[in-house]
């Protein structure tokens, strides 16, 4: 009997029928269920959302954002900044990295030092790129020198692309795409490529009695559908669902709790301004007027979504009313004029490079193929794998692109990086004096009262520049197991509160 007892246990384990709380035995495991694989774990060189989710918790920075996003200490317990231009960070003591190294004031050094290397090419380089000098003052302690005032500075440092590595391990690996050698609350035990990532507790971290789960599990599961099928059954604890239609019916289902808050993130669809048609301003500015934000929040999230601008429209003390912003009001007589205008009285095709994942979004660039329709343009869909669409992405290969975004409430965190022609992850290699001059003139300046007519300006310079056409902000949204406690939501999707998550 015990042995048909095993063996129905071993194919219902193969089956994945076997809730994770079953098969986790004594331990605390939760199981999670994502819709993409992560594309390298390094933190200071990856771009996809699957990948900093890992990130969050190998990984800590100096400084990190709390659930409300305001700055508090990670790794510096405290800083001082005696001028806008100087911040000395202490360290926290006893702080180990994953293979039992203690973490100093030379990890730090380095790890700046390795942002700002062109070499490493890190998204993170804009964030800091105002950096004039790194001292080590002692083992715990690092002053960090400006060349100018930078506002966003320790926003920037809060970014997964500013965590803190190993010196040591850099030099033994070369990067750090495939192992992690944090000093986070959970270390890498095990992954199988588009299957799952074991992480388990660090015995080491430096916040005691943290994390409370001895193991978490991240099970790669494409399909939203098939992601909320596994919480209903008890083959996963919480799922990152994006797709509005799976979201309502986890909302119907009494046995489910569902976690939403307004986000940040932003959903793009921009252009390579370096390929013909969209070199010119007036073709852009054309496709600009055929969007109807509104109806892709309600066709492509189902109204889970706000339409916004430049600034991510949570960012309410900056963010323009979209009326203020030229071009972002649907008028297809004017946009057939600009086409015309431009040499495209007849319309013509072109691509969109998208994937079948919520960041590569696909829905929401059907929706603008039958809104482009409505003025003569033909755009046609590349659906490419999701490594594709990431390399793809990174070399720059494509006419236009449906992206999702990692938004700020900062402006200069947000838009300089993305739109600066020096900006880390400006794909659009879109070079313009004047948003170069104004993003420049905002980052120096240090009170709201002189950053917000900057900031004002930039946002209708950006709107008829039309570079970029940003779409919505996303909610962010977890389906959970009525059995995971403690877990908070952080508006641009962090799961870095795993760490205090009970199961």
């Amino acid at each position: 009997m015990k042995r048909l007892l095993a063996i129905g246990l071993a194919l219902a384990m193969v089956a994945g029928i076997v809730p994770a709380v079953f098969a986790a035995g004594e331990e605390k495991v939760l199981t999670i269920g994502v819709d993409q694989e992560a594309i390298g774990l390094d933190p200071h060189i990856v771009t996809s959302f699957s990948s900093h989710r890992r990130v969050d918790l190998l990984y800590n920075k100096l400084v990190r954002h709390d659930e409300n996003l305001k700055i508090v200490p990670d790794l510096a317990e405290s800083w001082e900044i005696p001028d806008n231009q100087t911040y000395i960070f202490n360290l926290r003591k006893g702080v180990k990295f994953h293979d039992g190294t203690e973490l100093t004031a030379q990890d730090v050094e380095f790890s700046l030092n390795r942002i700002l290397d062109p070499k490493t090419a890190s998204p993170g380089r804009s964030y800091i790129s105002s950096i004039k000098s790194i001292e080590v003052l002692g083992p715990y302690k690092v002053k960090v020198t400006l060349s100018a005032p930078l506002a966003s500075f320790l926003e920037g440092l809060a970014s997964n692309n500013c965590a803190i590595v190993s010196k040591a391990a850099v030099e033994k690996y070369g990067n750090l795409q495939k192992v992690a050698v944090g000093t986070g609350a959970f270390m890498l035990k095990e992954w199988i490529p588009d299957n799952s990532m074991t992480l388990v507790k660090n015995p080491n971290y430096f916040e005691k009695g943290l994390p409370y789960l001895d193991k978490i599990i991240f099970r790669v599961i494409p399909e939203q559908a098939s992601l909320l099928a596994g919480i209903k059954a008890g083959t996963l604890d919480m799922a990152q669902i994006n797709d509005a239609s799976t979201i309502l019916l986890a909302k119907r289902d009494s046995n489910i709790v569902v976690m939403q808050k307004p986000g940040i993130n932003v959903r793009t669809f921009g252009f390579n301004t370096t390929r013909k048609p969209f070199d010119d301003a007036r073709v852009r500015q054309a496709l600009s007027l055929a969007i109807d934000r509104n109806e892709i929040v309600t066709v492509a999230e189902f109204g889970m979504a706000q339409p916004t601008g430049p600034i991510p429209a949570g960012a309410t003390q900056w963010a323009l009313p979209l009326s203020k912003l030229p071009y972002y009001t649907p008028d297809y007589a004017k946009a057939k004029a600009l086409l015309a205008e431009a040499g495209f009285p007849n319309g013509f095709t072109f691509k969109i490079v998208t994937a079948n994942s919520f960041e590569g979004g696909l829905s929401v660039a059907q929706v603008i193929q039958n809104q482009l329709k409505k003025i003569g343009v033909n755009a046609e869909l590349e659906v490419v794998e999701w490594g594709i669409y990431i390399d793809r992405w990174v070399k720059r290969d494509f006419d236009s692109m449906v992206e999702l975004r990692g938004g700020s409430g900062e402006p200069d965190r947000f838009l300089y990086r993305t739109i600066h022609s020096t900006g880390g992850v400006n794909n659009f290699l879109f070079k313009d004096a004047d948003v170069d001059r104004l993003l420049d003139k905002g980052r120096v300046l240090t009170t709201y009262a002189e950053r917000k007519p900057v900031y004002d300006e930039l946002q209708v310079v950006l709107a008829e520049k039309a570079p970029i056409i940003f779409l919505y902000c996303p909610f962010e949204t977890h389906v959970l197991s009525k059995q995971v406690k403690g877990f908070k939501q952080v508006g641009y999707g962090s799961l870095y509160y795993l760490i205090q998550t009970q199961k």
